[in-house]
């Protein structure tokens, strides 16, 4: 059972990787990127800075 859960784990994307990709592909920074999705700077920023 360990072994499938560590798969699954290894698999999981990483949020922040895909936030930044997706802001760089729409050329926004960070605030206008907040402004447009309704979420708060502190809200994305973590998530971005753990990739």
């Amino acid at each position: 059972m360990t072994r499938s859960v560590s798969r699954l784990v290894a698999k999981k994307p990483n949020i922040g990787k895909l936030i930044c990709a997706l802001r760089q592909e729409l050329n926004m920074s960070k605030g206008r990127f907040t402004a447009e999705f309704s979420v708060t700077f502190l809200t994305i920023n973590p998530w971005e800075m753990d990739m």
